[in-house]
């Protein structure tokens, strides 16, 4: 087994950080980034359980981590393409597009990483095929049909035409929408037009960040290519 330590990187240091919290050690944010904050959360997690207080996940270390839900096994973002190649950034998927109400599925790909996501209902349309500016909404919240496995979010969706207006006309229903949002896609499958992100907490943590790291790298907006 190989250790992680300052330096380290990936899908495993983000398990690590998430196992951390839950345990009760803030190691910072979820990026997947072993750095200074990450060795403190670990030292203090081996001061706790008694361990030799180096910082570093060794087998010892990651013994106590697995009895506190530590799991190495990875889930990575489904690639619309169903191989390796991942899809264009900015860019969402459906797999069938619907003229008329009904849930569809499909692909999203932020910051080079793709996730699926459920939209509409059997009552509802789904999120319009278009171009839509994306900006912060909420960063965290607990209503139910905007969280999964303990992880809640939104993001705004809107027309980049009419900024601040918060509507997009749908074609398909002859009228505005409003309210359009990314969130994960929590309670039963499926949205209000919205686009729900399928995953576990770690997945949906991960889509947060690279969300937020999209903003953050263009000035607080981001163009969705919805196709």
């Amino acid at each position: 087994m190989s250790t992680l330590q300052v330096g380290s990187r990936g899908d495993s240091v983000r398990r690590l950080q998430d196992t951390l919290r839950t345990a009760g050690f803030n190691p910072g944010r979820t990026d997947g980034a072993f750095g200074p904050r990450t060795k403190a959360a670990v030292e203090q997690y081996q001061a706790a359980r008694r361990l030799e207080q180096d910082g570093v996940v060794g087998t010892k270390t990651m013994q106590a981590l697995r009895r506190d839900g530590f799991d190495r096994r990875t889930t990575p973002p489904v690639d619309i393409n169903g191989g390796n190649t991942r899809g264009p950034n900015g860019t969402a998927t459906i797999d069938a597009p619907r003229q008329g109400r009904g849930m569809v599925t499909g692909s999203v790909t932020v910051n080079g990483n793709t996730y699926r996501f459920n939209s509409g209902s059997s009552r509802l349309f789904s999120t319009p095929q278009g171009t839509f500016d994306v900006r912060a909404h909420r960063n965290s919240r607990s209503d139910a049909g905007f969280t999964r496995d303990g992880v809640g979010f939104s993001f705004v969706m809107e027309d980049p035409n009419r900024r601040g207006s918060d509507r997009f006309y749908d074609s398909r229903a002859g009228r505005d929408r409003q309210y359009l949002r990314i969130h994960p896609d929590g309670g039963a499958a499926g949205t209000a037009g919205c686009m729900g992100i399928v995953g576990d907490a770690a997945t949906l943590r991960r889509f947060r960040d690279d969300m937020n790291a999209e903003l953050a790298r263009n000035n607080g907006r981001y163009t969705l290519r919805v196709q």
